[in-house]
């Protein structure tokens, strides 16, 4: 399972789809397009990719299977354009097709990869998804809920650990993408108030503790026209923790830590299934 975390144009959905075929992505960022086609389509030559559009109520057990016909499929997810500067519509139909695909796709045999782009809307549509349903529970005359209390953020976050911990049940592999935010920290102001200012730091966005549940972690960045990714963490092989990778793939990933280990684990590749 890996991680990865950047800012925009960064190459991480690009990386999240070389991953060893089948692959199926669900596109919470809309991004798949110029990943696969785009600057580096060199990667996904002779492929056959399929990217399924979203419509509001669609029924997911059409697509049941979609993917064997396909070396890439991709679910497109967009996030529902909110009419109401309170209520909250189509989030949880939103979330149920994608979770109805997602259960099916990580149990066929013919799949061997997950790619879950960005994992940070992915979060947020949950969140919104199990406000929506606190909406709709509300009594006639109650005033209408505009936001989770922190406390209320416990199921939404469980959600998003059940997909880590299903794929590890599954033995299939998972890629999460993830944007970025600042991070902020309590600061004691000189009449003894606490206030939180920002640190300078950008930190990843989404699921506290998410590298805790992944074996590695990536941070993309772009240096000199070239993209970099970092190695923030390696569950395998601590060492490389630290370590600069030009222009990453799964391949290449994967690659470098079997090396290191001496080859006493070998890892599933691209070119090998699919």
């Amino acid at each position: 399972m890996i991680s990865l975390e950047g800012e925009e144009a960064t190459g991480k959905t690009t990386f999240a789809y070389t991953a060893p075929l089948k692959v199926v992505g669900f596109s919470f960022d809309m991004g798949a397009q110029r990943a696969l086609f785009g600057a580096k389509a060199d990667l996904f030559e002779s492929l056959d990719i399929r990217i399924v559009e979203y419509s509001g109520g669609a029924d997911p057990t059409k697509f049941k299977g979609l993917w064997k016909d396909y070396d890439i499929t991709v679910f497109e997810l967009p996030r529902p354009v909110q009419l109401d500067a309170i209520r909250v519509r189509g989030a949880r139909a939103l979330w149920d097709y994608f979770l109805w695909l997602f259960v099916e796709a990580i149990q066929d045999e013919a799949v061997r990869s997950i790619a879950l782009d960005t994992a940070t809307i992915g979060r947020r549509v949950r969140v919104d998804a199990h406000l929506e349903t606190l909406q709709d529970a509300a009594k006639p005359n109650e005033k209408m809920r505009e936001r989770l209390l922190q406390i209320e953020y416990g199921m939404p976050n469980d959600a998003i650990r059940d997909l880590y911990n299903f794929s590890q049940g599954l033995k299939k592999n998972l890629i999460t993408v993830h944007h970025l935010t600042d991070e902020y920290q309590d600061h004691i102001t000189s009449k003894g108030e606490k206030e939180q200012i920002i640190t300078g730091r950008r930190i990843l966005e989404g699921l506290k503790g998410t590298h805790r549940v992944v074996d590695v972690a990536l941070l993309m960045e772009k240096r000199n026209k070239e993209i970099v990714g970092t190695m923030l963490k390696c569950g395998y092989c601590l060492d490389l923790e630290g370590i600069p990778l030009p222009n990453p793939t799964w391949n290449s990933v994967v690659d470098l830590i079997s090396m290191r280990l001496g080859g006493r684990l070998e890892f599933e590749r691209r070119g090998q299934s699919g």
